[in-house]
């Protein structure tokens, strides 16, 4: 039985589309009452961070992942994405050579901590957060988080919020 090689980008094609239909609208409301209602669901999604292994193994023996990261203003910002379709704007996928994660929002924040983030950065789905809006978000949702998978199959759930 030959087994058929999906393509990431049609895998994740519908990847939060309603989300990001809110996001647009949130992004025009100069209130910031849309933002609140939407910041729940963005943080318990999942969305895609970009990153290359880097060849070197962390003590648990496991390759460790180099986030991209971008400069603004000299300081290092994480670019996160709702849609494979939003990375295109940032990285032209069949050029580059790197690995898409799918992650939870909350899990994400909580891992970057210290640092800025912008969603889907030069595209009209775009917003930055903050290394307090990191701070604040993922203690607030980390124990919303789904559990993660175990190797064998089994959840798991391991996040620690400070």
């Amino acid at each position: 039985m030959a087994e058929e090689k999906m393509d990431w980008l049609e895998d994740l094609s519908e990847l939060n589309k309603e989300l990001e239909e809110r996001i647009l609208a949130a992004n025009e409301d100069k209130t910031l009452i849309k933002w609140s209602k939407l910041l729940p669901d963005l943080m318990t999604s999942e969305i895609l961070m970009v990153g290359q292994y880097t060849g070197v193994k962390n003590e648990k023996g496991e390759d460790t992942l180099g986030i991209l990261m971008l400069q603004k203003d000299g300081k290092a910002i994480v670019p996160f994405f709702t849609n494979p379709e939003r990375i295109k704007a940032l990285v032209a996928t069949e050029k580059n050579k790197f690995d898409v994660l799918r992650v939870n929002t909350a899990r994400f924040f909580n891992s970057i901590k210290g640092n800025s983030a912008i969603l889907n950065p030069f595209t009209p789905y775009s917003r930055v957060f903050s290394p307090f809006d990191l701070k604040v978000l993922s203690a607030e949702y980390i124990d919303k988080a789904p559990p993660l998978e175990k190797d064998d199959g089994s959840a798991q759930n391991t996040e620690k919020s400070e």
